[in-house]
Parts: C-alpha cells; structure tokens; sequence
C-alpha cells in the first residue's frame, strides 16, 4: 500500500488548519478588505436632504458596516493599532460584529431618544440627558482601545469649538473597550472588572479629548439601548426627537445634520419647500 510522502501530508495538515483559521473570521473578512480598496468619504456616499417629519427635521441614517468615511492610509493606520490577528478570534470582537451588521440592517436599536443620566469623568456632575430640552444633543460611543473613536476626537473638539454651547450639548458615552487588552498597545486595558477601573480608563480617554466624557455602567444599558454600536452617532434635538443616527461617528455628518438644523430653528422651524 503506498503511503503519502511527508511532504504531501504536512501540506494536508497545513490545509486543514487554515480551514480551521478561515471559519471564524469569514464575517471579519470585509474588514480585510476595506485596506485593499481606495475608498470614497461617507458623505459623498449619504444623502443629507433630511425629511420633514410631525414638525420637526429628520436626517437620513447612515447604517453603513464597512468604514467607508476613511481613506485608504487612515485604515491602514488604525489596524496598525491593533493586533488583528489576534483579535479575530475574540470572543467579544466577533459579538461586536454581529452587533454591528444587526445595527447596520437597521434592527439593532429602536430609533428613538433612550434617556440616560450618567456620571461626566471631568467634574464628577451626572448628567441627565432629558434634562438638555431645548439643546441640540450630539454623541458618540468610544473606548480608549476603539481607533475610530479616538481617530474623530480631534475633529469632534473642533465641533465643540464651532457651536454655541447654549445650544449644542457635544459629547461622548465611554462604553464598551473594542479590542480589550490588545498585546499591541492596549495590553495595560484589558476589559474593566469594575466600575472604579472602568472609571480610570474613562480619565485615560478623557486625556485625548476636550468633549466631556460620560461613563457607561458596568451593565452597558446605554451602549446597549443605542444598538451595541463601539464608535454609533446620534443627534437628539431640542423636542427629545432622535433625528440622526450613524453607525460611523463621522464628524462632516454631524456637523451637516447641527448646521441644518440650527439654520432651520433661526429660520424660525417653517415647513421647508421641496422636503419629502
């Protein structure tokens, strides 16, 4: 009986652990892709004609999986943040994906403003957002090992610096860690075991930015109730109406949805010609 050279079988073996590697990332696999590709800005890719709805303005989602707002070396850049070998095979980092493509179908979260009061890392005060009516209300979810988020805090600052904080409340919700304990450069914040660490990591992140920086519970029930998206964008207005939402914390939109809706408000709210 003849038997396989060792050659031949180190090569099925060799393919057997590569099918063994394939099978979990298969859904991570568009992530790969995304620095294989030259990739055009989200807002050219977004309408921003937003709708006129029960009274008030109401701005087309942008539930888009792939991160299509960054360029080609901005992406390569973040990985580089990352391990990504080693955290395709984390548990928590394939949740968050299929979080991220249910948010991304549009299921993930009821679109509307979920109240909130949480405690603000830069002076201690809770902040309640119900309490904000009559203030535009603009947020995003990041987390010290989250490169998006920490790649829109500089333009984030810039929005803060632009708008009447009369007017405008702009901040972030410090929620979930997206690549916990990252050997790369994340190996000093593995995921929070308690709320005071939880806490520390918050004063971490509060470092990068001039945004005031809101803390989660240990229970993710904000997180939780915007869709489980790491680095999601809403906008509330001034009625408590949830009128924008992003799967993508991209700033340019942000500051397109607040700069209509200001001019609006200025204009004194009339019906506008020509929206649906």
């Amino acid at each position: 009986m003849k038997t396989a050279s060792p050659k031949k079988v180190d090569m099925h073996r060799m393919g057997q652990r590569w099918l063994r590697y394939f099978y979990p990332m298969r859904k991570l696999l568009p992530i790969f892709l995304l620095a294989a590709f030259p990739l055009a800005a989200q807002v050219q890719n977004w309408d921003p004609v937003p709708a006129y709805v029960n009274g008030g303005l109401r701005f087309n989602d942008d539930l888009d999986f792939f991160l299509n707002g960054y360029t080609k070396p901005e992406i390569k850049a973040m990985r580089h943040e990352v391990s990504m070998w080693h955290m395709n095979f984390d548990k928590m980092i394939r949740a968050t994906v299929k979080d991220i493509q249910a948010y991304s179908e549009g299921g993930g979260m009821v679109p509307a403003m979920h109240d909130f009061t949480l405690p603000c890392v830069q002076n201690g005060k809770p902040f309640h957002l119900a309490a904000q009516r009559g203030k535009l209300r603009a947020f995003m979810f990041g987390s010290i090992s989250n490169p998006p988020a920490r790649a829109q805090l500089p333009f984030w600052d810039k929005l803060l610096a632009k708008y009447d904080t009369s007017k405008v409340d702009l901040f972030v919700i410090y929620g979930r860690e997206l690549h916990p304990g990252d050997k790369k450069n994340y190996r000093a914040f593995p995921a929070p075991a308690s709320m005071e660490q939880k806490m520390k990591y918050a004063q971490e992140f509060a470092k990068l930015t001039k945004l005031p920086v809101l803390v989660d519970g240990m229970d993710d029930n904000v997180f939780t109730a915007y869709g489980r998206v790491p680095n999601g964008a809403y906008v509330i207005d001034g009625e408590g109406r949830l009128i924008f939402r992003g799967t993508w914390a991209d700033s340019r939109k942000i500051e397109q949805v607040l700069d209509t809706e200001l001019k609006w408000e200025a204009e004194g709210k009339p019906k506008p010609k020509g929206l649906r």
